[in-house]
């Protein structure tokens, strides 16, 4: 079966979504194609922050041409490793403020990326998102 980007997008999205509802935060989805954020979420502190979603079924890069960088905006980048299709296994998970995004990202041709190499310390880091 040919590897379908559009499908390993929407399956990172909503397993980010399902995360950030088992911290028992307030998120919601966005539909469609054109979108400019993934998810909003309202901190307990009724303050909103949005997050996009990264994902990529193998486990070098991830382009990020497109991202704002705000003092409320998010990445989550989600990395199958390869492993999609395994659903005994777990992709790696970094949660990056996008204010921080100019220190990981590397320039090819006209392409932003992110390297797997860079997101060390944003493993697992979702306490930045219920933060406030």
């Amino acid at each position: 079966m040919r590897a379908n980007s559009f499908n390993t997008g929407i399956a990172s999205e909503y397993l980010i979504l399902s995360k950030l509802y088992r911290l028992e935060l307030e998120a919601y989805i966005s539909q469609g194609n054109k979108k400019s954020v993934d998810i909003r979420v309202i901190r307990d502190n009724g303050i909103p922050i949005s997050i996009d979603v990264k994902s990529v079924r193998g486990y070098s890069s991830l382009v990020v041409n497109n991202v704002a960088s705000k003092s409320d905006h998010f990445l989550a980048f989600v990395i199958y490793n390869n492993k999609f299709v395994d659903l005994t296994s777990e992709p790696e998970i970094f949660i990056v403020p996008s204010v921080e995004l100019h220190t990981i990202t590397a320039t090819f041709g006209k392409e932003k990326r992110v390297m797997k190499g860079r997101l060390a310390n944003y493993k697992n880091a979702w306490h930045l998102l219920s933060a406030g």
